[in-house]
């Protein structure tokens, strides 16, 4: 686990995003598909009825296979769409991935008629992010989307962050509205934090 003593986000983030870059895509696909493996055989994901769960970008953890998979399985998915950076973002079921489109955002969205699913339905949440630590830290991209969607939350989502083992970092500086993470899937396998 690599530690910065000048904690800073920015800097945890360029760190992370050039690990990342780096990867070959031989050995981004291992670890997806070690990832896959792990968390749709999790409990957490079997017993999910409704699942909030990212699009993939670039070179983040692959979630392609498991949208694919939960919807095949009868689950109920949600994926987010990006409103605005003042009014965050909405969670919209799909069917198929050939439902979504590319937003102003340059990413994969679901259709703005898409129907919401509200956070108190969800039964887990797959959240994206640069680094994180085994005290249930994360750090996003800066929009502050996922804290946000979260903050408003009275009931216990398991919240699982997706990330590859050199993601995990010795501790990251936090704020007071950063939400935590209760797991963290890698290719080497499930490290619950709560």
């Amino acid at each position: 686990m690599w530690v910065e003593t000048n904690n800073t986000k920015s800097k945890f983030r360029d760190y992370i995003a050039k690990k990342r870059e780096v990867l070959s895509l031989v050995e981004k696909k291992a670890m997806d598909n070690a990832i896959y493996e792990t968390i749709i055989n999790s409990g957490e994901f079997i017993n999910a009825k409704v699942i909030f769960i990212y699009i993939s970008f670039d070179k983040e953890v692959d979630t392609r296979n498991i949208i694919k998979y939960a919807i095949a399985s009868g689950k109920e998915v949600c994926v987010p769409r990006v409103i605005s950076r003042l009014k965050g973002m909405r969670a919209l079921k799909i069917n198929s991935l050939d439902e979504l489109e590319i937003s102003n955002y340059g990413i994969l969205e679901p259709k703005e008629n898409s129907e919401e699913v509200f956070v108190e339905n969800m039964d887990l949440a797959v959240i994206p992010g640069l680094a994180f630590d085994l005290q249930g830290g994360r750090i996003g991209y800066g929009g502050g989307f996922y804290d946000r969607f979260f903050s408003n939350a009275d009931i216990n989502i398991k919240k699982i962050a997706l990330a590859y083992e050199f993601q995990i970092l010795e501790g990251i500086p936090l704020e007071d509205h950063d939400i935590a993470i209760d797991a963290i899937i890698t290719e080497n396998g499930c490290k619950n934090i709560r």
